[in-house]
């Protein structure tokens, strides 16, 4: 009898033993997994974004034009060239997946405005371990890069008529 009380209780130390494996998998598995998403509206003259203070990390935007008008969607900011999605007719939407670091990044509808009238994301370094936060900083040059449906595009400035030249990357596109 007492060989199986052994018995039984091995295999119940087993069980356990892998089922807290598992968990600790699925823990850890939705942690590197965690989609950082912020949800972007382009109206006409303006666009919205759902939330404007961000992590490092992965990026997806995901747009939708709701004006009557087309629009499209550019960012740019600390060390990430610009990066925009294709230009999106009324109604229709696009994601946009870019990697950002620590820093201000500026997002805006480079079909029917300019870069002067963009609306700016803030990324703040992760808490460092022991519950300090970390400020902000105040420059970088740290590279960033893209992927998803949108296109870069070249820098550049032009003027014309002795006007000051733009700044906006996406002038004349």
């Amino acid at each position: 009898m007492s060989r199986q009380f052994v018995t039984g209780r091995s295999h119940l130390v087993i069980v356990v033993l892998v089922l807290a494996l598992g968990l600790g998998g699925v823990a850890l598995a939705q942690r590197s997994s965690a989609l950082v998403q912020a949800h972007v509206t382009l109206l006409d003259g303006k666009v919205k974004v759902s939330q404007t203070s961000f992590v490092p990390g992965s990026l997806t935007l995901v747009v939708v034009n709701q004006g009557k008008l087309s629009h499209a969607l550019a960012i740019m900011g600390t060390g990430l060239q610009p990066k925009r999605t294709p230009t999106l007719g009324s109604g229709k939407s696009a994601r946009l997946t870019v990697t950002i670091k620590a820093g201000m990044y500026h997002v805006w509808d480079p079909v029917r405005s300019s870069m002067s009238h963009a609306t700016m994301l803030m990324v703040k370094a992760a808490a460092a371990t022991g519950g300090s936060t970390s400020s902000m900083p105040s420059g970088g040059t740290s590279g960033g890069s893209s992927s998803g449906t949108g296109s870069g595009m070249g820098g550049g400035t032009s003027g014309t008529g002795g006007a000051a030249p733009s700044t906006d990357p996406c002038a004349g596109m």
